[in-house]
């Protein structure tokens, strides 16, 4: 595989883009989050985050840290669209991906771990070296029918392997913003007008391999 060309995926409601595309990403844990940031998902696995240790390196606290997924389709947009296990409901038109490479991670020196499954379960395992990334199961993270069953227990998991990039993500890293349909897209459009420094960013819509159909 090639490291540097590894795409990572965060996804995040549409009203975050205007801060973002001014400040970059940061961390929950850190005094310069938007505070008018409007969460989405499972806001006690927020929580457990918060003060939940790090593998050390890098060290610190999981929540201070911005999460990505390898995979398109996570198991917790599919909650979002849904409102399963009591997520709240959010339509995935108001979701948008925001997509960065680990070459770039590695260009600006960031500070990062990445584990083989959910971060906050402790059959995952943390990684430093980026050589290591082909210890992920790409099948797991890939899949598009994701449930654990007898075949693999851990597939669930394993679909949620995380990339954690320590308190910032500049706004030069973030290569392509990936929307549900055109509306979403003219909205993206729009608010990258009013910032300079973003041609790097491609806008990509209608992609339907990163949102579930009929939910």
């Amino acid at each position: 595989m090639n490291i540097n060309d590894t795409e990572l995926y965060r996804i995040t409601h549409i009203d975050n883009l205007s801060h973002i595309l001014r400040n970059g990403l940061f961390s929950s844990n850190s005094s310069k989050i938007d505070p008018n940031f409007k969460a989405i998902g499972n806001l006690n696995i927020i929580g457990i985050r918060k003060n939940r240790p790090a593998p050390n390196p890098p060290g610190g606290y999981l929540g201070d840290y911005v999460p990505f997924y390898f995979g398109k389709r996570s198991p917790m947009l599919y909650n979002i669209a849904t409102g399963w296990e009591d997520i709240l409901q959010i339509p995935q038109e108001e979701i948008i991906y925001l997509v960065v490479t680990v070459g770039k991670v590695l260009e600006y020196q960031l500070q990062f771990f990445f584990n083989d499954g959910h971060v906050v379960l402790d059959t995952s395992i943390p990684y430093t070296d980026p050589k290591d990334l082909n210890k992920l199961d790409w099948n797991a993270i890939n899949a598009r029918q994701w449930t654990s069953d007898d075949a693999d227990l851990r597939r669930k998991e394993k679909k949620q392997s995380e990339f954690l990039i320590k308190d910032h993500v500049p706004l030069s890293c973030i290569t392509k913003i990936v929307t549900y349909n055109e509306s979403a897209e003219s909205i993206v459009r729009q608010e990258l007008e009013k910032v300079s420094q973003t041609d790097q960013i491609e806008v990509l819509t209608d992609q339907r391999e990163y949102y579930y159909a009929n939910v």
